[in-house]
């Protein structure tokens, strides 16, 4: 929101430099983020968070200075309203109607006729403020419109009455399929769920946001329909999203204009029109207008200075109030206070929303500084399980040397293409913000790639994160654990390995291990985004709880990323559902193991479960530990098999095993191996 302090001037009077007044404008909550400098004179940029919709407007910011700097507001433009009240026809005119055939979407409509218009530019003084804000000057009358727009935050329209079939004004649902050029020039489809402003025969503008081109205000014009609405603002902001459409009225419909001002910037755009185009009103329609309902917040005076940390009485607590324009009214002996916000201010709804006000009127900066416990945690009750496991798992990933991410839950429906997942079958979003967060993730991959990719760009050598967030699946929403690893993997200074499938094996292994002593198993999977034959997926006592692998280098280059990257995903739910006591700790075997060396060619395909299986099948709690060292493939090696060597330690706790027993055992192995899994000895 730009504010021209020239103009500011008019309703409130400013004796701080713009510098000073911006630092207070900021403190107060209404940031500005830069002072610009339009035609020699000082322009506030001010960032006007969602809830604060009072001050998308000149008036609204005048509000502010007055509370902050306690100068009274002055809103010399009341006499020009009044300008052509004894020219105007209240019970109507003959060829004006106004109709209102959808009352959700549009809660009140004001329709002026002005007649006798002439239309040429605008005086310079109206030109010079309308730049500052950012809007180019058009004529007379649309200049008007605008300059009552950015006063009040109350967005008007101006039709050309002589281009309105039957002098008709219908505010209804769009028909299936039915079009409007605005005046963007753009020729748009329009559907059922948006609002429209019809003359006659068709829609003449999309309501709330913009006007059509065959009811503008021309040259010729001579009478014009003066629009001044109150809309549904959750209707205005899905249509401007589905359209692609952003107007200064739809920005300030889509979060809330002050129900009264729909009649007072009507009457201000009447008064000008009158003086700068010589208009004069001959009829004016109010529909639809309702009695105001008024909520009123009970406020405690103690509770604010506790919540503030500094002793506020009911007297200081009512001055501040009042200054914002509240009506405050006592209850019983004056220990409970009965706020009436005004009407615009709508973010006013809680007792907490006073106690901000009561901040912010007085300076963040001004109140003290204290340290004491929350009262969620003091008085509160304890952690849920559920959350507790989660904050051990996350504490489990970061000791295991992983730094925790953060991701978008909603993603593109390109990204997930891009994966291998089926058009369609992720949750989509009705009206979502932008084509690139438009579905729900049914996966942490999304997230997790585009962080590996962002680092790698940054010249980071290695990657290794996790994320436990929401994915979206069929079901319904459910928790995941993310695991990604691409690059080096660096120990401390002295020591950096390559990142590999049985990092990411092990990682897993060490999770699940800490959550469940359940039975392990990895089985060969084939997920769309994984290279052949290097994905697995994870089973825990017989259920799968996630899928491990590496990336296809196809999905890599269209990332631009040029290193291999590892990924597994977890089922959180699974995970506790499998929980279960883990084994006691042993102390260290007092007995020294036997170590032998075990090679062979085995077919590809059979999997090192397997072998694990059978060996320990047949030397049972003696094989103290299997682990396969060496895997070759090659010239010297039949094709379909590999060639592999084991080392396996043999201990029995209670003695020390002789040579020509772990001998026997050894060579039954080999023997149980050849004919169980049609293994060769080499």
């Amino acid at each position: 929101m730009k504010v021209p302090l020239e103009w500011l001037k008019e309703y409130v009077p400013i004796r701080l430099a713009p510098k000073a007044l911006a630092e207070r404008l900021t403190m107060a909550g209404l940031e500005v983020v830069a002072i610009l400098e339009s035609d020699g004179q000082a322009v506030l940029d001010i960032e006007v968070t969602p809830n604060r919709a009072d001050c998308l407007s000149l008036i609204g910011v005048a509000r502010e200075v007055a509370v902050i700097t306690g100068q009274r507001l002055q809103l010399p433009q009341r006499a020009a309203v009044d300008k052509t009240r004894g020219s105007r026809d209240t019970k109507g005119h003959a060829t004006l109607a106004i109709r209102i055939e959808d009352r959700k979407g549009c809660l009140r409509y004001i329709g002026r006729l002005i007649e006798g218009v002439r239309v040429g530019p605008s005086p310079d003084w109206m030109q010079r403020r309308l730049l500052a804000c950012g809007a180019r000057p058009i004529n007379a009358i649309v200049d008007s419109t605008n300059y009552v727009l950015f006063e009040y935050g109350q967005p008007l329209h101006a039709f050309d009455f002589a281009r309105l079939a039957g002098g008709t004004i219908v505010v209804r649902a769009a028909r299936a399929k039915e079009t409007l050029t605005t005046l963007d020039g753009v020729r748009r489809t329009l559907s059922p769920e948006m609002l429209v402003i019809a003359d006659g025969n068709q829609a003449v503008a999309v309501a709330g946001i913009m006007g059509g081109t065959g009811s503008e205000v021309a040259p010729s014009t001579t009478a014009v329909l003066l629009e001044s609405a109150l809309f549904d603002p959750i209707r205005i902001r899905r249509t401007a999203r589905a359209l692609g459409l952003a107007s200064e009225s739809s920005y300030r419909f889509e979060r809330g204009v002050d129900p009264l001002g729909v009649e007072a910037a009507s009457a201000r755009a009447a008064a000008l029109l009158a003086e700068l185009a010589g208009g004069r009103e001959v009829a004016m329609r109010d529909v639809g207008a309702a009695p105001l309902v008024r909520h009123t917040i009970v406020l405690e005076p103690q509770r604010a200075s506790r919540w503030l940390g500094v002793p506020m009485s009911s007297a200081a607590i009512r001055t501040t109030l009042a200054r914002l324009a509240c009506r405050v009214a006592s209850t019983g002996a004056q220990a409970t206070l009965r706020v009436t916000p005004p009407t615009f201010r709508q973010d006013l709804r809680e007792e907490v929303d006073l106690f901000e006000e009561l901040a912010r009127v007085a300076g963040y900066d001004r109140l003290p500084v204290t340290s004491s416990a929350l009262p969620a945690l003091s008085g509160g009750a304890a952690p849920s399980t559920a959350y507790r496991r989660l904050q051990a798992l996350k504490r489990l990933c970061a000791g295991l040397g992983l730094s925790e991410a953060v991701t978008w839950s909603l993603v593109s429906e390109a990204e997930l293409s891009r994966l291998g997942h089926p058009a369609g079958s992720a949750a989509r979003l009705v009206n979502p913000l932008s084509q690139d967060h438009a579905v729900l993730r049914p996966s942490l991959l999304i997230g997790l790639l585009q962080a590996v990719r962002r680092n790698l760009t940054q010249g980071a050598s290695g990657v290794r994160l996790f994320e436990v967030g929401s994915v979206f699946e069929p079901e319904g929403e459910r928790r995941h654990l993310g695991l990604i690893l691409s690059g080096l993997w660096i120990r401390d200074w002295r020591a950096a390995e390559p990142c590999d499938f049985f990092r990411l094996k092990g990682l897993v292994q060490t999770v699940i291990g800490r959550v469940s002593a359940g039975n392990l198993q990895l089985r060969p999977a084939a997920p769309p985004w994984a290279e052949p034959g290097q994905a697995a997926e994870i089973v825990l006592e017989g259920r799968v709880v996630g899928v491990a692998g590496q990336l296809t280098r196809h999905l890599l280059h269209a990332l631009d990323v040029e290193q291999n990257v590892w990924f597994a995903e977890l089922s959180v739910e699974e995970l506790a559902r499998e929980a279960r006591s883990v084994r006691s700790i042993h102390p260290p075997a007092v007995m020294p193991p036997v170590k032998r060396d075990l090679s062979l060619l085995i077919p590809d395909g059979t999997a090192f479960e397997a072998v694990d299986r059978a060996i320990r099948g047949v030397a049972g709690a003696l094989a103290s530990r299997v682990e396969l060292i060496d895997r070759y493939t090659g010239a010297q090696v039949p094709a379909g098999k590999s060639s592999l060597t084991f080392s396996i330690e043999y201990r029995d706790a209670s003695r020390t095993l002789t040579a020509t027993e772990v001998d026997a055992l050894h060579q039954r192995i080999g023997q149980t191996l050849v004919s169980q899994l049609a293994a060769q000895l080499r």
